[in-house]
């Protein structure tokens, strides 16, 4: 029987089809192989095979899974707890966003060996070192969490400079199943190519996770994986998945100076902030293949705005969207109903935004207090939301929404539904302008009745609030 040196699994999600790409654990193999280590991935969002039979052909020394607080955490404690059941010597390493923000509660637990805290590649390739060289002290691991003596023990942080680490291991997961239609591209994938996000919005965990700080590869190593996927894959576009893509000016520009140069015709898409907005910038973009840009818009109240400390105003929004209408860039609004203070009025002013923006793609969620946000502690210490004791009863409480504001439960599900069904008329109406009409079967296909039911909405009615009473 073959025995592989670690095992990293992407626990199931309440994603959609197709799964996301799993960037980070791309990352963390890219540089345990580096190191000469024989490392597999098994996302369990795609892949048919089930636990115990993966388990089985490889024979993992370690296995690490990465975790988002939510239903994720459900699916990682069933294997954790299957591995520990079946090989109890193999170790158990807990990773990704919650097990940076609440390790205590993850180590604690007698199915997990490690977690680490942070960025994972060094770490984990640490706890490889360690299970096969048996030399290496844990307290030597930066990033690492661990047990000693009954007691939790944690090393320091550090921070990966993103530049020296290799390209991501695209060999080791099934990259086709995570190709997807968009109406700009028929074969679109995300990248990965920052870290990180230096603002602090109250509702947001990632200030926290990387304190701070934003980090990124340089435009040269970015034009060198798209190369790669364009020239493997036959990708005709990408989806920049960073949490700031834009902060270094000069990266962009340069990006969009090495788009051109190497002749890649690439459509692409990626997310931004309202208030680091740039003309110039934007321009060089829509000139190089940017045919979307995502915003946070969050609420159309400038009480809100102020609350959720976004740092910017009614007529930055305006103005943002104003320029990516002249420049010809497809805009998508992201904003977030049932806010903690959150009244009616407040609603209806981020309604009326919304219909001014007129953005192509509208995307309405459901606040949710995530840990490491303020709002989770405002949420915590006024007594609008408990938070689980047990890590088992995480994934339950994040799967159901939660209202949190002033407005009846029955008007934050209205308006939810309402831009739902919006957004699928949008996106159909995009593929159709587009001529992309492979990925309108997608639509009818998956949500044929959610379509149905927006066509009809918006070819016999207003699209107007007062509908929605």
């Amino acid at each position: 029987m073959p025995e592989i040196d670690a095992l990293l699994i992407n626990p199931i999600s309440a994603r959609t089809i197709p799964a996301f790409v799993p960037h980070g654990l791309l990352y963390i193999a890219a540089f345990a192989i580096q190191k000469g280590y024989d490392v597999r991935i098994y996302d369990r969002n795609i892949q048919e095979q089930g636990l115990e039979e993966v388990l089985n052909e490889l024979s993992p020394k370690a296995v690490g899974l990465g975790c988002l607080t939510g239903t994720s955490i459900d699916d990682a404690i069933y294997v954790s707890k299957a591995i520990k059941k079946s090989r109890p010597r193999t170790k158990v390493v807990w990773g990704g966003i919650h097990t940076s923000l609440y390790p205590d509660s993850v180590l604690r637990e007698d199915f997990v060996d490690f977690v680490v805290v942070g960025d994972g590649e060094a770490a984990f390739a640490g706890i490889i070192d360690k299970i096969i060289k048996d030399n290496v002290p844990l307290e030597s691991i930066d990033n690492l969490g661990y047990k000693e003596d009954g007691q939790l023990r944690y090393n320091k942080v550090a921070f990966t400079d993103m530049e020296n680490l290799p390209q991501p291991a695209w060999h080791l997961i099934e990259v086709e199943k995570y190709i997807r239609s968009k109406f700009y591209a028929r074969r679109a994938l995300t990248i990965n190519t920052s870290r990180g996000c230096p603002y602090k919005c109250s509702f947001c965990c990632v200030p926290k996770v990387h304190q701070g700080k934003w980090r990124s590869v340089s435009a040269e190593k970015i034009i060198e994986n798209l190369k790669f996927l364009k020239g493997r894959y036959g990708i005709d576009g990408f989806q920049v998945d960073d949490d700031e893509f834009d902060i270094d000016r000069n990266r962009v520009m340069k990006l969009c100076q090495l788009l051109r140069s190497n002749n890649l015709n690439l459509k692409w898409s990626h997310f931004s902030r309202i208030n680091i907005v740039n003309e110039d910038v934007l321009k060089e973009e829509a000139g190089c293949g940017l045919r979307l840009i995502e915003f946070g818009v969050e609420s159309g109240s400038p009480r809100m705005l102020k609350f959720l400390n976004k740092g910017q105003t009614i007529e930055q929004i305006i103005k943002a969207y104003s320029i990516c209408k002249r420049l010809h860039i497809k805009t998508s609004a992201l904003f977030m109903v049932g806010l903690p203070t959150e009244e009616a009025r407040d609603l209806e002013e981020t309604v009326k935004l919304i219909k001014r923006l007129n953005p192509h793609l509208t995307i309405c969620t459901i606040f949710k207090p995530y840990p490491g946000t303020v709002f989770f502690d405002y949420c915590i210490d006024r007594g609008l939301f408990h938070y689980p004791d047990k890590i088992e009863d995480v994934g339950s409480v994040y799967s159901r929404d939660i209202n949190i504001s002033t407005i009846a439960d029955k008007a934050i599900r209205r308006i939810k539904r309402y831009f739902d069904l919006n957004n699928i008329y949008q996106e159909i109406m995009n593929c159709v302008s587009a001529g992309n009409f492979g990925l309108i079967v997608y639509y009818m296909r998956y949500r044929l009745v959610g379509g149905i039911k927006c066509i009809i909405k918006n070819i016999f009615l207003s699209t107007g609030y007062q509908h929605m009473s």
